[in-house]
């Protein structure tokens, strides 16, 4: 059973992990605030440690009013009160617990970040679009879906070559044939578990036949080709929707007395082997 994806590697949450971790630097940036204010508060104008009125107010320590870069001036303690020990505990634990918030989601932030960074590594394995077409690049094209529908008769819903990406004049060709949803022999084979016919497999690949057939030097197209037997044929693969469907045809013999044809082929889904004909029979009728 393949491994399921770390769940922290995806695109996808690596876009969620980046938001988090600039609402983390954001509480850890508020935490610093609020202890700078706290610690500016106990400073400035001495009102926090000796203020007018409270427990401060007999004791013999004074901080005096300052400003931004002025000193501060303070006599020994000597008569601190009860009141005014627990007053200054507060305020110096409250500054203490966010100073050491600010630090922990500092680093918590800093730690997403450095997660996220890491796992950034990670989309150099992605291929986009872009890359998946690319590897079609160097599929050449013969005889585009126009050109094959001037060769042969047939026409939608038959018509089962879509392209010819090779083709050498009188003896082989190859062609292409992309299997949809939405061909009308799914509705019905199967309707929950849509298989290509593999009469149609066959079919797609005796049409390619006939556009070696149909062509110079074998006939001058002047007619048509119509299938006369098949032999040894063996299915070795399942052709389902989404495939692409690889065939090549071969002319084998061709008995221009009698207008016979003898061919063999092959089709392919992703490089294996999904159904083999050991012979076509085609039968060739001029027009009268």
């Amino acid at each position: 059973m393949p491994l399921l994806p770390h769940p922290t590697r995806g695109p996808r949450t690596q876009m969620m992990q980046r938001p988090l971790s600039e609402r983390t630097a954001m509480m850890a940036a508020v935490a610093t605030v609020v202890f700078i204010s706290l610690f500016s508060r106990a400073l400035q104008l001495g009102v926090a440690f000796v203020p007018n009125t409270g427990p401060f107010k007999e004791s013999s320590m004074q901080i005096a009013p300052h400003r931004l870069g002025g000193a501060v001036e303070a006599r020994a303690l000597t008569n601190l009160s009860i009141g005014g020990i627990n007053e200054a505990s507060k305020l110096g634990l409250l500054c203490a617990g966010a100073a050491a918030a600010g630090l922990i989601l500092s680093l918590r932030a800093s730690h997403v970040v450095r997660r996220c960074e890491g796992d950034s590594s990670d989309s150099s394995d992605w291929t986009g679009a872009q890359g998946f077409s690319a590897l079609s690049e160097a599929v050449p094209l013969k005889f585009e879906n126009i050109e094959v529908a001037q060769i042969l008769p047939h026409r939608y819903p038959f018509l089962l070559v879509d392209k010819v990406v090779a083709f050498e004049p009188g003896k082989r060709a190859v062609g292409v044939k992309n299997v949809t949803a939405n061909e009308p022999q799914f509705t019905g084979h199967f309707p929950d578990r849509p298989i290509m016919p593999g009469v149609l497999m066959v079919e797609a690949m005796a049409q390619l036949g006939g556009i070696v057939c149909l062509q110079p030097p074998v006939t001058d197209g002047k007619g048509e080709f119509f299938f006369a037997g098949i032999d040894g044929v063996k299915f070795r693969k399942k052709v389902v929707p989404g495939d692409t469907l690889v065939m090549e045809m071969e002319l084998t013999k061709f008995r221009e007395k009698f207008g016979i044809a003898k061919m063999t082929g092959k089709a392919y889904v992703d490089g294996k082997l999904a159904v083999e004909v050991k012979e076509f029979t085609f039968a060739f009728v001029k027009p009268a």
